[in-house]
């Protein structure tokens, strides 16, 4: 249908009258894009107010630095960090930096939990490079124990620092325990950690350890 629009009015091609008032107008918008920052860190050390002039030398080192998850559904963090060293120099430097991790339940494997976990920085100043490398196994252990939840727990590391050309592996070897000392009702829960076992490294002897922890908190 063809129309002719005119001051005060209009008319249809078969002759019918009609106004401005007839006609309705709409305009598209453009879809808001949504931005989150829940996957962002942000830290800042030696930095305070003070009547020093900025350009005053200062023994504190002063930090800037962020992390981001680009991805929701990897668990990987990049970042950045800016660091202007205390004294008289004041240098300016900056670092990057990077971590990411990953665990899996093996249930047809009698509920075997496996994880994996490496970070990693580059120092241009320094032009310093460290990797780090990590797992873990944890084996549960079915023993006439019911009230703790006993396991298994060994956990390889290897570190690689290319500014020291040294290269580090380590293996510690735990029995890790957790029992709940609170009733179900009560208003805290308290639970009781306790971990024992052997560190070995390449040339060096066995390290035993032990820690005992007690955890309180508040059911919310």
């Amino acid at each position: 249908m063809a129309y002719a629009l005119e001051e005060g009015g209009g008319s249809a091609a078969d002759g019918q009258p009609w106004t401005l008032d007839n006609v309705a107008v709409w305009r598209a918008k453009a879809p808001r894009t949504a931005f989150s920052l829940s996957r962002t860190q942000t830290w800042a050390n030696g930095l305070a107010p003070s009547r020093i002039p900025a350009f005053t030398p200062s023994t504190i080192d002063k930090t800037v630095g962020a992390k981001m998850q680009p991805f929701q559904d990897w668990n990987l963090l990049i970042g950045t960090e800016l660091i202007r060293s205390g004294g008289q120099s004041g240098l300016l430097s900056s670092k990057s930096m990077w971590e990411s991790s990953w665990s899996q339940d093996l249930e047809e494997y009698g509920r075997l939990r496996v994880g994996f976990s490496t970070t990693g920085s580059l120092d241009n100043r320094q032009a310093d490079y460290f990797q780090s490398f990590s797992g873990s196994l944890n084996v549960p252990l079915d023993l006439p124990l019911s009230a703790w939840n006993l396991e298994l727990r060994l956990s390889p590391t290897m570190n690689v620092d290319v500014s020291h050309g040294s290269l580090s592996s380590n293996l510690i070897s735990e029995l890790v325990g957790q029992t709940v000392l609170s009733a179900q009702d009560a208003a805290f829960r308290s639970t009781l950690d306790l971990s024992v076992g052997y560190s070995f490294a390449p040339d060096t002897r066995p390290a035993a350890s032990a820690r005992l922890q007690l955890t309180i908190s508040p059911k919310l």
